[in-house]
């Protein structure tokens, strides 16, 4: 059931971006927009479970290694260290999920005051966002703020997402987790669409800019990671010294 959901969501994002105006521009349902955030946002919490319980269920073997007698001290140790490794691996797994539910969360804040705005306007979706390209191109401070609160909280939201990806491929993942992590891979590329043609619904950017912004954040994402990397480095330096004093 749940996998016919998403590829309906899919499915109708596709005929959604699909379906413009003679202008060009994507037609946007802000409504579904949300849906599919609140279905991504279930995915993961549903991710965030499963790996609470795996991780619990390695440091329960862990525990009953260090009580068991009579085993050979090499084989202990190898064992305990394979289990560390899987513990390891699923608490930082679970870190980058619980921040891409954090991120989703905010993305979902941001999609129901932006319905909210266009409620209160008394107007259809499609003359407010043009109302709101007029507005920015004008230089509008309220229209500005905006738009540039959309774009950090969808980049802050891709940039996580690509992130979780990243670990989730190097993760020992069973059949059912997989399943999961796999179902929030699909609803996180809807959302990423998605998410683009609401930008450039407010900004009148054409798809050429809109590409180069895309370049810009895989660029971001990049130079996070390996400055992730670098801190990580020095605090295990910085560790090292302390433990020698």
């Amino acid at each position: 059931m749940k996998k016919w959901f998403i590829n309906a969501a899919a499915a109708a994002s596709f005929a959604i971006a699909s379906s413009a105006h003679a202008t060009g521009f994507p037609v946007i349902d802000i409504s579904n927009l949300i849906q599919n955030t609140m279905t991504a946002l279930q995915s993961v919490k549903d991710e965030v479970y499963q790996n609470t319980n795996i991780a619990y269920q390695y440091k329960m073997m862990a525990n009953q290694l260090l009580q068991a007698t009579g085993l050979d001290p090499s084989q202990l140790t190898e064992q305990l260290g394979a289990l560390q490794s899987e513990i390891s691996s699923n608490e930082t797994y679970g870190g980058a999920l619980k921040d891409l539910y954090g991120s989703l969360s905010g993305n979902a804040d941001y999609l129901n005051r932006v319905q909210s705005m266009v409620v209160s306007s008394g107007k259809s979706p499609g003359q407010w966002f043009e109302d709101q390209r007029t507005l920015l191109n004008n230089g509008d401070k309220t229209a500005k703020n905006l738009f540039k609160l959309g774009t950090s909280v969808f980049n802050n939201t891709e940039a996580v997402a690509k992130r979780r990806e990243k670990i989730q491929k190097q993760m020992k993942l069973s059949p059912t987790a997989q399943a999961t992590a796999q179902t929030t891979n699909q609803m996180l590329d809807v959302l990423a669409s998605q998410n683009s043609d609401m930008l450039q619904l407010m900004s009148a950017k054409t798809q050429s800019d809109a590409d180069k912004d895309q370049k810009s954040l895989a660029v971001a994402t990049e130079s996070a990671a390996v400055a992730e990397q670098l801190q990580a480095d020095r605090d295990a330096q910085r560790q090292k010294i302390l433990n020698l004093k």
